[in-house]
């Protein structure tokens, strides 16, 4: 039986190009540490107000007070006076009334700014009036993007950089991940003081003792003993605490580094070992990581509503895989996967390539595609994965945690180590973190928690264009993840008529459906388009086509259609409009293998 069963190695997908960066932050490079240790981030100070040229005046309720704007108008006319303020080059001062607040006071401009000592001048004469209950300046506030005070923040550009990174701190104002749970499938974890506070009991689902390299079978210790496997790997990778880190490193502690969804937890699971993991361990994995049943494990009774998989193999999508993911989904679980990378199409590794994941792919600093990745219609969305760049001070790379043992982990304080690594492993736990806060920010919004088809689709419909966009033989999804705009479009009612997104010339293949079952598809035009062409084509069945601009078509309301026998539809615009157009796919009988096609020039 065991050549049934094949063994999946996370050295496919990301150990295997890790960086040799670490140092006392965290491994070999000595360069590396002098440069990490000398440079640290601080919050960002605020703006700092240099005068005032609008104030805030509310009178007494009941007292003998001006009433309306040109009483308004005269009494700071009064003040003004009194202060022995004047305008630009000692002109009389201009004064305006704004408007009337909703709680009566009144907002009035000045001509020009007063510096602090001539506002406080001005807001004494306005205070002495005994009439007024406060007199106030009109502040300008600024957005507050949360900066954390870990001390190599500075390193994590992957969070805060505007070209490569994923928005991480505008995020923050609004979702930190709070209440979410997030399984980590992968080597399992090493203590850390950056970490510890965010994990939640696990589970070691390694049978195999040649794997798991603990002496033990299955059990509730899911501590990563290390995966080193000599010659191919000659020491252990930490890789699931480096994952586990970018998902919820404790965050603003004056310490180390952050996490994406630092007030998230994480649920180690560990299934990769020496040599890598097996394929039956990981679908049983995927099953009590959501909540299913495992036979001779205990029950999940704290389900996880996440699930990352930085691991993969070549081959199609087993149907045990399948089955695992399919009741994942079925529970409500997200399942993330890294695409791989071996620079090929992801549709040949799987899990990525299994239907209902997440597969992500792997982006660097500038935005573009990461050479290593993974590419290709399977891919719904990239995040930066890293590109070893050489450049100080944060070399290009993923920084995350991990262990300063070559093969088994040092323990306490002295083993603690920040390392830098790249791969589409490094990419996935950034937008299953990013998962983390959208979850977050919709129940705290009101709303329920968003199905795994709704994350899928706000990620794609808030994922923002590449830098550098892809070849268009190595497609990479909707765009690199944008965390402010998926956690702002999570908080909002997400609809349940969900669609996929439809790329210029991009075929979306293998759809399938039963007799009456629409599936729904949009594609955004830009201005100046000639031709605008939608089409189904191949397979088997019977489907009918409606398109509408702007808004989701039916069967009664639309504005073009094509209802042929077969599957072989076609709607064409000229000098269509520019906007969004809806496309149903209807099945008039059961149909599967079609693909659906958007194509302007």
């Amino acid at each position: 039986m065991s050549n049934q069963v094949r063994t999946i190695g996370a050295s496919v997908l990301g150990a295997a190009i890790m960086t040799a960066m670490a140092a006392s932050i965290g491994g070999v490079s000595a360069a590396t540490a002098t440069t990490s240790r000398t440079i640290a981030m601080q919050p960002a100070a605020p703006t700092v107000e240099t005068g005032h040229d609008r104030f805030i005046v509310k009178y007494k309720d009941g007292a003998a007070a001006p009433r309306g704007q040109l009483a308004a108008l005269s009494a700071m006319t009064s003040a003004v006076s009194r202060a022995g303020v004047r305008g630009a080059n000692g002109a009389t001062m201009g004064i305006k009334h704004l408007r009337r607040m909703s709680g009566g006071a009144d907002v009035i401009k000045l001509s020009r700014v007063l510096d602090p000592a001539e506002a406080n001048v001005l807001l004494a004469q306005l205070r002495a009036d005994p009439a007024v209950k406060f007199a106030q300046p009109d502040h300008r506030l600024q957005a507050l993007d949360f900066t954390p005070n870990d001390t190599s923040y500075n390193l994590q550009w992957h969070y805060f950089d505007n070209v490569g990174g994923i928005r991480a701190p505008k995020a923050w104002d609004s979702s930190r991940g709070a209440g979410v749970k997030v399984a980590v499938l992968d080597t399992g974890y090493v203590d850390h003081s950056d970490l510890n506070a965010n994990i939640v009991p696990g589970y070691d689902f390694i049978d195999d003792l040649a794997t798991a390299g603990d002496g033990d079978g299955r059990d509730a210790d899911a501590h990563d003993p290390g995966d080193f496997n000599p010659p191919s790997r000659p020491t252990s990778s930490w890789h699931g605490t480096h994952v586990a880190g970018t998902i919820a490193a404790v965050t603003n502690n004056g310490l180390g580094l952050a996490g994406v969804a630092f007030d998230a937890r994480v649920q180690p699971i560990r299934v990769l070992g020496t040599g890598g993991g097996w394929e039956s361990d990981i679908a049983d994995a995927i099953t009590w990581a959501s909540g299913g049943s495992v036979d001779g494990v205990p029950v999940n009774d704290d389900p996880a509503e996440v699930l990352n998989l930085s691991l993969g193999g070549l081959g199609a999508c087993s149907q045990v895989e399948q089955l695992a993911i399919d009741g994942a989904v079925s529970r409500g679980a997200t399942v993330v996967v890294a695409a791989g990378n071996s620079n090929a199409d992801t549709v040949n590794y799987s899990p990525a390539n299994c239907a209902g994941v997440i597969a992500v792919g792997a982006t660097g600093k500038t935005g573009a595609r990461a050479s290593y990745s993974n590419f290709g219609p399977t891919v719904t969305v990239s995040a930066p994965g890293g590109e070893n760049n050489g450049i100080a001070p944060d070399f290009g790379v993923i920084w995350s945690l991990g262990n300063k043992g070559a093969t088994t982990p040092i323990a306490g304080a002295d083993g603690e180590g920040l390392v830098g690594m790249v791969g589409t492993s490094m990419a996935s736990p950034h937008v299953a973190a990013v998962v983390a806060l959208m979850q977050a920010a919709a129940v705290g919004g009101g709303q329920p928690a968003l199905a795994p088809a709704q994350v899928r689709y706000v990620l794609r419909k808030t994922a923002r264009p590449f830098a550098v966009a892809p070849p268009s033989n190595k497609l990479m999804g909707a765009g690199i993840v944008d965390a402010s705009a998926a956690v702002a479009a999570s908080s909002q009612p997400v609809p349940v008529d969900l669609t996929t997104l439809l790329a210029n010339r991009v075929a979306v293949g293998n759809q399938l459906g039963g007799v009456g079952e629409g599936l729904l598809y949009e594609i955004t035009v830009p201005a100046g388009v000639q031709t605008l062409n939608l089409r189904t084509f191949g397979g088997v069945g019977d489907v009918s086509l409606y398109v509408s601009r702007d808004i989701v078509p039916t069967t009664a309301a639309f504005e073009r259609k094509s209802a042929k026998f077969g599957n072989a539809e076609t709607v064409v615009f000229t000098y269509p409009q520019a906007g969004t157009y809806y496309v149903r796919v209807l099945g008039e009988q059961a149909f599967s293998g079609v693909s659906v096609l958007g194509v302007y020039q």
